[in-house]
């Protein structure tokens, strides 16, 4: 082995030998510095140095500035850039012999490259400085055919690379066991940005695959030659390269297929994949809301199935590209053979370089036979019109079988020359650029409809070059990207769907808890078998003041409810779906400070409520209705009470009942006048049927149908006093009086009677003895006046004690002044007539009441006569003032005076003082339960009137109400004691007086009353 002599020390200056050496070599030396993308492939080289030999072999000045494939374009066909990019890539000598058109004669030159550095350093050698024998000439022309043949192959292998780089699809080429990266496409690159992958194991270029099944797949392909397809399978990059705490999650259909050398090997292996995060994501939110559209799921599915059928495609064309690339490497490597072995025979040389030939034929054949299968649309055009030279079926296909060879595209698609097309095509043609489009929106001619159809495409125009780097035609790359932008927007509308779906669900839900806030029943929502309270509004939670109620089940919350079996109701319509109602059924309610448990009636509706169809929990409405049975319970004891003062009433009284006027109540006092009669529970007509025939059925037609009271005087009857008794001519003094339910409707009719037979019968005979005892006739005169005059009294009184019913004394209607009038002084002194009449002096007391009102509207019907005086009104409203003080101070309530505007008011000092009193007293009387009293009264003057308003913020009144509210006797809220005859008075006073009362009143709000006088 030859052993370099070293030189003297001081033989040679050190910084003159390189230089020098350089100079005077008679080999070429270039210095290249590469030029990569942005994913780190080297796409061009830069000339740093050439000696002078290497400027006169290649004809280049020393430092040019035109890059090595703008100087050389034919590298990529002749193979030579091929070789400086991949001495770049290791660290070891290469060599490579180029044909160099030196002469007349084809000559070569000797390449030997090693990478120094980051650069390239290159030797070349011309051949042609050396003489050539016979043999060697014909081995040359076998050489330059055979690298005629490799330059042929080597353009259909950038040919074949081209399209990779320039597919839509992610493409990448693992070589060895370690799966080193050896090729990788733009879109491959795209999923890991700008770390550099060219030439690292996998494992190292991507260490976030550890733990995901990608390392294992690629080695059992590796290890037995089995294709491995993927669907949807899920693979966690780091995208953006920032290490990020959890992976983004993405979606794939891809292939991995084994590629074997010329020996049959497995050297490497071939990876075609699509992101189909998009689509998954999409049938991901589908199956979130199936029940609801269904149909979009088929059309997912669909597009799944479309989806695998174009995977399964792509592994047959990767099968047939891969054994494309095993030819190929097969053929440079029979190449090498023979040059390395070019001493061989001149006619084996021959004989080789004619298989080649046929096998580049083959190679061609297949070439055309794989562009044709590849599951995407290729066509190749020529010339700058753009003529077909080539295409596959797909391309046929999506034109509608309009493309035909030598065609220009312009003639054959007129409708892409209008959308930009065609001009791109020229662009790529004239500046020898590629193009590429993403889902780029084309509208193409639909065969069968004859109507122009919305398309998307992801395609590339790459334009194809000569050997001497002439644009010859374009390379058109296209896949039908339709259906998944169309899944895609399919994806977003359902999502935008889904979103607003929800939105309303929430905007609903939202306002419906708006109005459960604002109800006065106590609305619960209740979730799980557990009853856990998810939602309660105030009034819920006003019903347990003090316990936190919401997140709790309702036996953590209320334990008292659970032990009183309200817990077993909820799990009943928990587990039937039944709706559960309950009617005023008690809760003994624990009280705070362990005061005892206070009884509580509810009415309330258990509903249980689904979602999906599934019983998820139930909704609770409740309202307490506690005041409602206390007060029931006590109109009940009233009624009892006044059942039995009727029973026990001296005067005949009825009750009749319904349409039908049945006897519901009859009193012994009225049963005395038909002693032999079954009266009670049978209708009037059906006990009486002599009755039929007379004034009475029109009477009580008329009050049931009105509600106007009717008063008989002395009414004529023909009666039996018993059952087939003899009719009698019997007078009555009675009173018909519509009797009112809860809802203000007639449901039957009060009778008050009192039979006179004996007076007019007396009246009469003392009318027709007149002349024979005129003593006696004044004196029956004197008392049938009295008597009338009674009766009149009777009348007025049962007439004004009809309107207050709900108050059992009112109902007493004069039965104490008969009393006394009828016993006799010994039944006046027993015990039990005394008590009774004492029970009843407080009635008469009461009633008295109601009879100074009735006299006071009698004076006002005469028209006030009183004297107008200057009165002093703060004076007056601090009499009145002082006389509610007990009131006001009871309730709780302010009281407001603004009257410096009116010192003093023209008016009778006792009317004006009844009407404040009044409005002032009302103001107190119907105030709202749930709040304290605010009351204000104001004074002003305005257009020669003086106004005088009280406002209070108390229970209010709607319009039908309002309408009301001056009648005489008009008690418009039962709840409290009233003659209902007071602000009648203030009525007839302001207007006596020539002003006006109007009132602005709102339920639940209040009321403002405005008097207005004249001055």
């Amino acid at each position: 082995m030859p052993v370099s002599a070293s030189l003297p020390a001081d033989f040679f200056p050190e910084s003159d030998l390189l230089p020098a050496l350089l100079d005077l070599s008679l080999a070429g030396v270039v210095g290249y510095a590469p030029i990569t993308d942005v994913t780190g492939a080297v796409v061009d080289l830069a000339f740093t140095y050439l000696n002078p030999a290497a400027q006169r072999l290649l004809g280049l000045p020393a430092r040019p500035t035109a890059t090595y494939l703008q100087q050389f374009p034919q590298s990529l066909v002749n193979g030579s850039f091929a070789f400086h990019r991949n001495a770049l890539l290791t660290t070891e000598p290469q060599r490579f012999m180029l044909s160099h058109q030196a002469d007349s004669r084809a000559n070569y030159l000797h390449l030997a490259a090693r990478r120094v550095g980051t650069g390239l350093l290159v030797s070349l050698t011309d051949t042609s400085d050396y003489p050539r024998s016979t043999s060697e000439d014909a081995l040359r022309a076998s050489q330059a055919r055979e690298q005629e043949a490799r330059a042929a192959a080597e353009l259909q292998r950038a040919q074949l690379h081209h399209v990779l780089m320039q597919a839509p699809a992610m493409i990448c080429i693992f070589e060895g066991p370690e799966h080193r990266f050896q090729l990788v496409n733009g879109p491959y690159q795209a999923l890991v940005g700008e770390r550099p992958l060219l030439g690292k194991p996998i494992a190292k270029a991507m260490p976030e695959l550890a733990g995901q099944p990608i390392f294992e797949l690629l080695d059992k392909v590796y290890r037995t030659g089995e294709p491995f397809v993927a669907t949807e399978m899920l693979v966690q990059l780091d995208h953006d390269n920032a290490r990020p705490a959890e992976l983004e999650k993405r979606y794939y259909n891809f292939i991995y297929q084994a590629r074997r050398d010329l020996r049959g090997q497995i050297d490497g292996i071939l990876v075609f994949a699509y992101d189909v995060t998009a689509q998954v994501l999409a049938r991901h939110q589908v199956e979130a809301t199936a029940r609801q559209l269904a149909s979009l799921n088929e059309q997912l599915d669909a597009s799944n199935e479309e989806l695998h059928a174009a995977n399964e495609e792509f592994l047959v064309s990767n099968t047939e590209l891969t054994n494309t690339q095993q030819a190929l490497r097969q053929l440079n490597e029979e190449l090498e053979d023979r040059v390395r072995a070019r001493s061989q025979d001149v006619q084996a040389a021959l004989r080789e370089a004619e298989q080649q030939r046929e096998q580049l034929r083959q190679q061609q054949r297949l070439l055309s036979q794989i562009l044709g299968q590849v599951p995407a649309a290729i066509a190749t055009l020529v010339g700058p019109e753009h003529r077909y030279s080539f295409f596959n079926e797909n391309y046929l296909a999506l034109t509608g079988h309009r493309a035909q060879l030598t065609h220009r595209v312009a003639d054959q698609l007129p409708e892409i020359q209008a959308q930009g097309f065609v001009a791109l095509l020229n662009q790529v043609y004239t500046s020898r650029q590629p193009h590429a489009g993403a889902e780029t929106p084309v509208q193409l001619l639909d065969a069968a409809t004859g109507q122009l159809e919305q398309r998307y495409l992801d395609f590339v125009y790459q334009p194809i070059l000569t050997g001497q780097g002439e644009v010859q035609g374009i390379l058109a790359f296209l896949v039908d990207a339709t259906e998944k932008v169309r899944a895609r927007q399919r994806a977003a509308t359902l999502q935008a769907e889904v979103l607003a779906a929800a939105q309303r669900r929430a905007q609903e839900r939202e306002d419906l808890y708006q109005v459960f806030e604002q109800t006065p029943a106590a609305v619960g929502l209740l979730r799980g078998p557990e009853h856990r309270m998810e939602y309660i509004n105030p009034a819920f939670q006003a019903l347990f003041p003090g316990r936190a109620l919401l997140g709790r089940t309702i036996a953590e919350a209320q334990p008292e409810a659970a032990a009183q079996g309200f817990v077993a109701l909820l799990d009943g319509v928990y587990q039937t779906g039944e709706t559960y109602f309950g009617t005023e059924l008690p809760l003994a309610v624990a009280q705070p400070d362990g005061q005892p448990a206070q009884t509580k009636f509810f009415n309330f509706a258990y509903q249980p409520y689904r979602e999906n169809g599934r019983i998820v929990g139930i909704s609770v409405f409740t309202y307490e209705v506690t005041a409602q049975v206390l007060a029931r319970r006590e109109a009940d004891q009233q009624r009892g009470l006044l059942h039995t003062l009727f029973m026990d009433a001296p005067a005949p009284i009825a009750i009749l009942d319904g349409p039908g006027y049945v006897y519901q109540l009859v009193n012994p006092a009225y049963q005395q006048i038909f002693p032999g009669r079954a009266l009670a529970g049978r209708p009037v007509f059906e006990a009486l049927p002599e009755l039929a025939d007379t004034a009475v059925p029109g009477l009580l037609g008329h009050v049931y149908t009105t509600g106007e009271p009717f008063v008989a005087q002395e009414l004529p009857l023909q009666l039996a006093r018993h059952d087939g008794g003899e009719l009698q001519e019997l007078f009555f003094n009675f009173t018909y009086q519509p009797r009112h339910n809860a809802h203000g409707q007639i449901d039957g009719i009060l009778v008050f009677a009192y039979e006179v037979t004996e007076q007019v019968r007396a009246r009469r005979a003392v009318e027709e003895s007149r002349q024979q005892a005129q003593a006696i006739a004044d004196e029956l005169a004197t008392t049938n006046q009295r008597l009338r005059r009674t009766n009149a009294d009777l009348d007025t009184f049962v007439y004004t004690a009809s309107h207050d019913l709900k108050s059992p004394i009112a109902n007493l209607e004069g039965l104490l002044t008969a009393l006394r009038q009828q016993l006799p002084d010994a039944a006046l002194q027993a015990p039990l007539v005394t008590r009774l009449l004492g029970m009843m002096d407080g009635a008469v007391e009461r009633f008295r009441e109601t009879l100074a009102h009735l006299t006071d509207v009698s004076k006002l019907q005469q028209a006030d006569g009183s004297p107008a005086e200057a009165v002093d009104l703060a004076a007056l409203v601090r009499a009145v003032r002082l006389d509610l003080a007990i009131d006001l101070a009871a309730a709780g309530a302010s009281l407001a005076v603004e009257i410096a505007s009116c010192p003093t008011v023209q008016f009778s000092a006792k009317n004006l003082r009844s009407i404040v009193y009044n409005l002032l007293s009302n103001a107190l009387k119907y105030r709202a339960p749930d709040r304290l009293p605010i009351i204000a009264l104001r004074c002003r003057r305005a257009e020669g009137q003086l106004l005088l308003e009280v406002q209070d913020n108390g229970l209010g009144l709607d319009a039908t109400q309002q309408s009301k509210l001056f009648g005489m006797f008009r008690r418009l809220h039962t709840h409290v004691e009233g003659s209902g005859v007071g602000l009648y008075m203030v009525k007839r006073i302001v207007e006596n007086a020539g002003g006006t009362i109007t009132v602005q009143s709102q339920p639940g709000v209040g009321s403002t009353f405005t008097v207005a006088l004249p001055g």
